[in-house]
């Protein structure tokens, strides 16, 4: 039946019934009425009919106390209900609103993919791994090719990072990789993350080669193009900072005096390399990769010097009998290497003016403020040294520290809110969407 031009559509006698809203709007023309026709009239032809495709709606009869009473909603509120449970972090209604659209409205393409990519983040936003991962593979499967699809996939990836899934993480950047549609600034967030995933792995030697590949092509498209984030390539060149630091922690300091001589040599020619890669990440610029760097160069030291009071003592010195002399040899190897730590206390302090004069406040700038009243305590010629037992080699591993946290947003989107996806099938494609990882 016709109500004030809107058709409408009953699939039964009852309701609820769907509600197509194609307008049929017909320009009419009023004509004169007149008793006769002119010699200079004309047959006038009826006007065209525009037909219009609006959105669906829907309309179902809900019965309450009053009695029936009907209630409307069409995809484009619902869709914008949604996405505000989403910014509001209100993820499970988030959730509930994106279900019901796909549901009632499965055929709108507009909104489907959209929907699928927020009902994502909103189980990201609830730490629901697992489920996250479930529906950004819905989205690849739906439509390989799409925009929408390679966002989900780096989503995927990066869910399964958060998983601890890190061989899949690293397959799916992998065939991120292999797509035509990626920019520059997606091919190095790729392969920054696929070498991360292989860092975590502990495959140092592939991971390397990976962060290398990346530096190469930025450096072979710097002068041409420019990237809407640096983060990525901090990333990338921290990690080429930490794989020699990771290196330099496991090597040991051995006897006999030979060996032990060699060890020392390996360990400072290790120690050079992971400074010269986090003085670069400095120098690139970006406030997180910078005092996470900072961080880590005073670290070195301090590993350093933790490496030598820990190492074997030679045999002589070992047993009761030889406490004295070994705590003569204690003494004198904590002058000679009393070095490092004043290193390790300057780098900590530059650290700091770095990040008072740039305005950073986040967790690395309080592990320095750590550090550096630690290693000042340490420097006193009052402090006390608890050394561990001389039968047993090797310094304690330090937990690595946490990786930054990636931009809120992902590089280059224009939307007021780029984690709430608004479906424009006639625009341009999007910059796309928030990407969180790590």
């Amino acid at each position: 039946m016709e109500l004030a031009g809107v058709s409408v559509v009953s699939k039964d006698k009852g309701w609820p019934m769907a509600l197509n809203r194609r307008l049929s709007l017909v320009l009419l023309v009023p004509l004169a009425a007149c008793a006769g026709k002119g010699k200079n009239d004309v047959n006038v032809a009826p006007p065209p009919v525009e037909h219009i495709e609006m959105d669906p709606i829907k309309i179902s009869a809900v019965r309450g106390p009053d009695g029936v009473h009907l209630e409307t909603f069409d995809v484009a509120e619902l869709f914008e209900h949604a996405g505000k449970a989403l910014a509001e972090k209100r993820y499970d209604d988030a959730i509930t609103s994106y279900q019901l659209l796909l549901k009632e409205f499965a055929g709108s393409a507009k909104y489907q993919l959209p929907s699928l990519y927020n009902q994502g983040l909103a189980h990201q936003g609830k730490k629901d791994w697992a489920a996250a991962a479930e529906v950004f593979k819905k989205m690849a499967e739906i439509v390989s090719n799409s925009p929408d699809t390679k966002d989900a996939l780096f989503q995927l990836g990066a869910t399964y990072a958060e998983m601890g899934n890190w061989p899949t993480s690293a397959t799916i950047f992998a065939q991120l990789l292999e797509r035509k549609d990626i920019n520059a600034d997606d091919k190095i967030e790729a392969m920054g993350r696929r070498g991360f995933a292989q860092f975590q792995l502990k495959d140092l030697d592939t991971a390397e080669r990976t962060f290398s590949s990346a530096l190469y092509f930025f450096r072979s498209i710097e002068r041409e193009e420019r990237l809407q984030t640096d983060f990525y390539l901090g990333l990338v060149k921290y990690h080429l900072g930490q794989i020699p630091h990771e290196r330099f922690r496991a090597l040991p300091l051995r006897l006999p005096e030979k060996q032990m001589a060699k060890d020392m040599d390996d360990k400072a020619r290790l120690l050079l390399s992971a400074q010269r890669q986090y003085i670069e990440t400095i120098k690139l610029g970006n406030p997180q990769w910078a005092s996470a760097s900072g961080y880590q160069v005073g670290s070195l030291y301090e590993e350093f010097y933790d490496a030598f009071i820990h190492a074997p003592v030679p045999p002589e010195l070992i047993g009761t009998a030889n406490g004295e002399k070994r705590e003569i040899y204690y003494d004198e190897l904590r002058k000679k290497i009393r070095i490092l730590l004043e290193k390790s206390l300057r780098t900590h302090e530059q650290n700091l003016l770095m990040l008072e004069r740039l305005g950073v406040q986040n967790e690395w700038r309080d592990k320095s403020k750590l550090a550096f009243a630690k290693l000042q305590r340490m420097l006193d010629p009052s402090f006390k040294f608890d050394f561990a037992d001389p039968t047993s080699a090797g310094a304690p591993t330090p937990p690595p520290p946490p990786t930054p946290a990636p931009p809120s947003g992902r590089p280059g989107a224009s939307d007021p809110d780029p984690s709430v996806r608004d479906p424009k099938p006639t625009d341009p494609p999007a910059t796309g969407p928030e990407r969180q990882i790590l």
